[in-house]
């Protein structure tokens, strides 16, 4: 995975599963988002830069949304 800002190809509402990269894992420790479940799928509530996923039900989570390469299509 890169972290080169390649742009988001997913769209608010779309269903995203949840697949965390070992460095995505690790950065969940201390947020809100540490409950999101791996695997599991969520529905995008918004995307933050054009590449931060917030799915629903963590719009106010501490740190805001996840890069989009920790999703794949739902």
């Amino acid at each position: 995975m890169t972290m080169d800002k390649e742009q988001c190809p997913f769209k608010i509402g779309d269903t995203v599963a949840y697949r965390p990269s070992d460095r995505g894992k690790g950065l969940l420790v201390m947020t809100d988002l540490a409950a999101l479940e791996p695997g599991n799928k969520y529905k995008i509530a918004r995307i933050d830069n054009g590449v931060y996923i917030v799915v629903e039900g963590f719009e106010n989570a501490t740190g805001g949304g996840l890069y989009w390469t920790e999703f794949g299509a739902g």
